[in-house]
């Protein structure tokens, strides 16, 4: 059971779930109260789109090792799991479950909400995650850019399914009304930002597999253009991202003292970790800057809790 749950990265998903649900809950929510109306999208639903997503992304993580084994034996051997204690056969079996019960889970729910826009995002993330993992990756910036717009769609399906649940309440009148653009304005600064951290996690990533992806003639960043140049663009990423963390929270947040704190301590010292473990020459520096990232990513993602809490 345990090298099933590293497969699907459980923590990883647990931290998606949770991300978008804080973003429901504590954003999405109080957000359309503040404007007098009240979000009557079933929880049935919310928790639909929620596993939907993890479902998704369960697949997207055990194809990623299926198609990763020969790198990975180069890279970090004592990290696989798949043909070694999980078949290939078994690993596909379990990427073909997990996919098409979210990609089935996320349409009725979308279907219910009648929004073909959501059900067209579980659809082309399942197939964009195999073709990603089976080639995209391999190519330099195109894989990048690929899996950082999916992560960046996950703090935007609460704000598309709260803008279809509004307008099968009140009509599409309320599309007259600032509420949706409020809602899509948090949701799409923290895509932004999760695109560009993102961005530099799969970089940084790449710089460590360096070895194992020039072994076997893939294309990457690193392979291409060389790891200085890399360490540069990763670094040039992380600043983006956290010039959109402090502004956002700023001039779109609740303008309060706590959110600039927040987004200073938890964001932008972090990166600042991060950028020394990103140009430091140590052999463990690359490892601690993938751990520092998807630190900077979860607490990120944590932010809505700050955004409800300034809001009483």
């Amino acid at each position: 059971m345990k090298d099933y749950l590293k497969l699907i990265r459980i923590f990883d998903l647990l931290s998606i779930a949770v991300i978008q649900a804080f973003i429901y809950f504590a954003a999405v929510i109080p957000t359309t109260a503040q404007y007098g109306f009240i979000l009557m999208l079933p929880y049935w639903i919310v928790a639909s789109l929620v596993a939907a997503t993890a479902l998704i992304a369960a697949g997207g993580f055990v194809i990623n090792d299926y198609f990763d084994i020969k790198i990975d034996r180069l890279n970090r051997p004592d990290k696989i799991i798949v043909s070694n204690s999980i078949s290939k056969k078994n690993a596909m079996q379990i990427y073909q479950i997990l996919t098409i019960s979210g990609v089935a889970i996320g349409v009725v729910a979308s279907v219910m909400l009648k929004s073909f826009t959501l059900a067209f995002i579980f659809i082309i993330v399942a197939g964009l995650l195999w073709f990603y993992s089976s080639s995209y990756k391999r190519m330099p910036i195109v894989g990048n850019v690929v899996v950082a717009l999916m992560a960046g769609l996950v703090p935007l399906i609460p704000a598309f399914a709260a803008k279809e649940q509004l307008v099968l309440d009140y009509t599409k009148l309320i599309l007259e009304l600032p509420i949706v653009p409020s809602l899509y304005t948090f949701c799409g600064a923290m895509a932004l930002f999760t695109f560009f951290a993102v961005m530099s996690l799969e970089i940084i990533k790449d710089i460590r597999d360096e070895y194992g992806d020039r072994e076997m003639e893939c294309h990457t960043m690193p392979v291409v253009f060389g790891i200085t140049a890399s360490r540069i663009i990763a670094t040039v990423m992380t600043v983006i991202a956290c010039g959109i963390a402090v502004f956002s929270t700023y001039k779109i947040g609740t303008h309060s003292s706590l959110s600039i704190r927040y987004a200073l301590i938890a964001i932008v010292l972090p990166a600042a970790f991060l950028l020394y473990f990103i140009w430091s020459r140590n052999s463990k520096a690359i490892n601690n800057a993938v751990h520092v990232n998807y630190l900077i990513i979860l607490l990120a993602g944590l932010y809505p809790l700050v955004y409800y809490y300034s809001l009483q």
